[in-house]
């Protein structure tokens, strides 16, 4: 498809360069009928000043700039992931699905330490294997070091695994999140484990002993809310 509209785009171009050419030739070699017909459009437009020509000149137009944009959207529309990847060497053709060679390159860059996750675009560019990566890392990542890595396992896999040539180094495009499965990253600065965890203060405080003896009734009697007995109100027991 992106063939095609390169393809239609040149076509149009040339067109349009020959319509021009054509236009400066006759100019330059038939000035007079260059006026003349000139002279007859906007005649024909003077004479045509009217509903019915108004919408021809607008339907007209409405078409030229609908083709137009219809050439800008199909030019930018994004590239279909080829299925199949075709490399030509040593006079003969092999054939790769791009989905297997995808899975593979985003499985052995999944490998790395800081990668968190990858997504892999490969394509075929001057009778080797092209490849986008995009890689997600952790926050304490050196991009330098990563890029390095992932492109030592992009020429491995491609060259070593495979035998097939590399075009050229791959795109890589990084964005930060997420963190390794099995551990929490720590901060960069600190090498140090955390600290242990220590109990609140309450639970460390000391119970203060009660006051009285288990045995004794506290003051005031056994009900501490009833005011204590007095002699005037204190009932004659049998026997006192």
């Amino acid at each position: 498809m992106n063939e095609f509209n390169r393809l239609l785009i040149v076509l149009v171009a040339a067109v349009f360069i020959v319509i021009m050419a054509v236009v400066i030739f006759l100019t330059w070699a038939a000035p007079d009928d260059v006026i003349r017909a000139l002279g007859d459009t906007v005649q024909f437009l003077d004479d045509n000043d009217s509903l019915a020509g108004q919408l021809i000149v607008t339907l007209g137009a409405l078409t030229v700039g609908v083709l137009a944009l219809l050439m800008i959207i199909a030019e930018l529309a994004p590239e279909d992931e080829p299925k199949e990847l075709r490399v030509e060497q040593a006079g003969a053709t092999t054939v790769i699905p791009a989905d297997a060679l995808r899975l593979r390159l985003e499985e052995a860059l999944l490998a790395l330490p800081e990668v968190t996750a990858a997504r892999t675009r490969v394509s075929t560019r001057d009778g080797g294997i092209a490849s986008n990566l995009e890689l997600t890392v952790t926050s304490q990542a050196n991009l330098a070091e990563v890029t390095q890595a992932a492109t030592r396992v992009v020429v491995d896999a491609v060259q070593t695994d495979l035998g097939l040539p590399v075009s050229g180094v791959p795109s890589v495009k990084f964005a930060f999140g997420g963190s390794k499965a099995g551990g929490t990253p720590q901060p960069a600065d600190s090498g140090a484990p955390p600290p242990p965890l220590e109990p609140s203060p309450s639970v460390l405080a000391p119970i203060d002993p009660p006051s009285a003896a288990p045995n004794e009734p506290p003051a005031g009697g056994p009900y501490p809310w009833a005011p204590p007995a007095s002699d005037e109100n204190r009932a004659d027991t049998p026997g006192s």
